[in-house]
């Protein structure tokens, strides 16, 4: 019998950063908090190597290489990309980058398929961007019996950065919200609270991108290893204080 392959995966997009593997056969997944008191940059290649000893796993094991682009903080945005691309080019294996938002999107939908909850039309996640905004996206969720989740989410709005006031539900159909709640806008804490509007507690998952992978594996969709890049959303402070203001 085949030796079975993994998926790692990197969501280093908060300050508690996490590191997952889930099985080939997608029956198996395990998920690593790294450490908020320590930089991701000292913590992440140690928690690999231990994730790695503790399930006795090899390196020619790794069948690919899933992690987090943004948007979320810019170090450990930096740090998850690099080390992803670094074992990538290191284990010869495909290396594919997936957007934050639609990681906590995927970790909200899997886990309501898991408790067997009717499905939402509408996946809203959002995050603390600092300077009182919020990084958003929108995603509808769609029934595909070819999909290793069983639904798949199609995205209707690009990632992008706004005032808290800003945020908005879709006007038809059930949404689900997928964030932290103390980061949720109280226009929308009110308005969740009179309409049973549904909210899933996510910060990040490791194991939401390692499905994104699984499931990019599935459909031959081919890796960008090479040309993966950040999506901060807005410039870096650098950027903003010390570029040129005539460029």
């Amino acid at each position: 019998m085949d030796e079975p392959r993994y998926i790692l995966a990197f969501d280093t997009s908060t300050p508690k950063g996490k590191c997952s593997f889930l099985c080939s056969t997608g029956t198996t997944e395990e998920e690593a908090l790294l450490s908020g008191d320590v930089r991701i940059s000292k913590t992440l290649l140690p928690q690999v190597k231990q994730l790695l000893s503790s399930r006795n796993l090899r390196a020619d094991m790794i069948q690919a290489i899933g992690v987090s682009i943004g948007p979320g903080t810019f170090t450990g945005l930096r740090v998850g990309l690099s080390c992803a691309k670094g074992l990538s080019l290191g284990w010869g294996c495909p290396l594919y980058g997936f957007s934050s938002l639609e990681s906590l999107a995927t970790a909200a939908l899997l886990d309501e398929m898991r408790a067997g909850h009717s499905l939402p039309d509408y996946i809203l996640p959002y995050r603390d961007a600092r300077y009182g905004e919020l990084f958003t996206g929108l995603f509808q969720v769609s029934a595909n019996p070819q999909s290793s989740t069983r639904n798949t989410l199609s995205r209707l709005q690009e990632d992008e950065i706004i005032a808290p006031a800003e945020l908005r539900l879709p006007e038809d159909g059930n949404t689900l919200l997928a964030g932290k709640k103390e980061e949720l806008p109280e226009n929308l804490a009110l308005e969740t609270s009179q309409r049973s509007i549904r909210h899933h507690e996510v910060d990040s998952s490791a194991i939401a991108t390692a499905w994104l992978t699984h499931r990019a594996l599935e459909s031959r969709t081919p890796p960008r290893s090479a040309n993966i890049s950040l999506n901060y959303c807005r410039k870096s402070q650098a950027q903003t204080k010390w570029s040129d203001p005539q460029s």
